[in-house]
């Protein structure tokens, strides 16, 4: 397969492999659409449904914070550091 880059790529992409970030045109090229493929996964994933979903959350918990259910900052990352644990 060959391909045709912009100037402007064909040259970030030759200075990746004189500098050592990538360790051929071929595999910057496949490093580019691996994740290319991953951010096309995402936005498919990302469904209009699921961003609703996440918008009512965010409402909700706003809702929750200004009738006056929230709690203190320093008890929220306290439960959160003992949660990573």
């Amino acid at each position: 397969m060959n391909i045709n880059l912009s100037p402007a790529l064909d040259s970030f992409v030759t200075r990746g492999v004189r500098d050592g970030l990538f360790a051929s045109a071929d595999a910057a090229i496949e490093e580019g659409l691996q994740l290319l493929a991953r951010q096309t996964q995402l936005k498919q994933s990302f469904t209009a449904a699921s961003e609703d979903e996440l918008l009512g959350k965010l409402d909700a918990g706003i809702a929750s914070l200004d009738a006056g259910q929230g709690i203190p900052a320093s008890q929220a990352f306290a439960m959160l550091r003992n949660q990573s644990r």
